[in-house]
């Protein structure tokens, strides 16, 4: 029987101007603050309606008061290490119980549904490794069972091609993984009123 995985979800602060910058240029800091929370929390709640143990990573290191006044008591909080994407990955699948699948979330961008974590999870019952992408080309989710030594070498921070570097280093460390449905990000105000995040 395999084990629930572990969540890792990687977050920012939500500081004024700092989140969603290209959002904000687009529909004001304001809104794009609040919209930055609303998908937030959709994200975790869907972690809590699965009921998955889960660790904020969160950057810069010295936030984790502001994380804490934003999340309250019941998270773990850790901050991310420093370095590229990969390096950041390899930290919080790393930090997981030896044994246990591990999920992270790279972009609250989505604001992923109960449902989709769902599949995610439920993936790792008959494939190795998951991933799911943005319609950008970015990646919104990976997983898998266990370690994948190497895996940091495959990944960098440029967002927009992080599907598909994503793609080719699973192929080699984790063949018959699965992709999960790409999904829209929110990163325009047409995005968000398409989702019903703005009038």
């Amino acid at each position: 029987m395999i084990r629930r995985p572990a969540v890792a979800v990687f977050l920012d602060p939500p500081r004024l101007g700092d989140v969603k910058q290209a959002l904000a240029e687009e529909i004001g800091p304001r809104q794009a603050l609040r919209l930055y929370r609303v998908l937030v929390a959709r994200t975790l709640a869907a972690v809590r309606a699965l009921d998955l143990p889960a660790v904020i990573w969160f950057a810069p290191a010295g936030a984790q008061g502001e994380m804490r006044r934003w999340l309250g008591p019941d998270w773990v909080l850790r901050a991310q290490v420093s370095g590229r994407l990969g390096a950041r990955v390899a930290a919080a699948a790393h930090g997981v119980e030896p044994g246990t699948p591990w999920l992270v979330v790279l972009s609250e961008c989505v604001g992923l549904a109960p449902e989709v974590m769902g599949r995610a999870r439920d993936a790792l019952l008959d494939h190795p490794a998951v991933m799911g992408a943005t319609q950008s080309g970015g990646c919104y989710l990976l997983g898998a069972r266990g370690p994948l030594p190497g895996l940091g070498a495959g990944l960098d921070d440029e967002a927009g091609s992080a599907a598909s570097q994503l793609r080719s280093t699973l192929d080699r460390l984790a063949p018959q993984w699965h992709e999960l449905p790409t999904l829209g990000a929110i990163m325009t105000g047409a995005d968000a009123r398409a989702a019903g995040l703005l009038t």
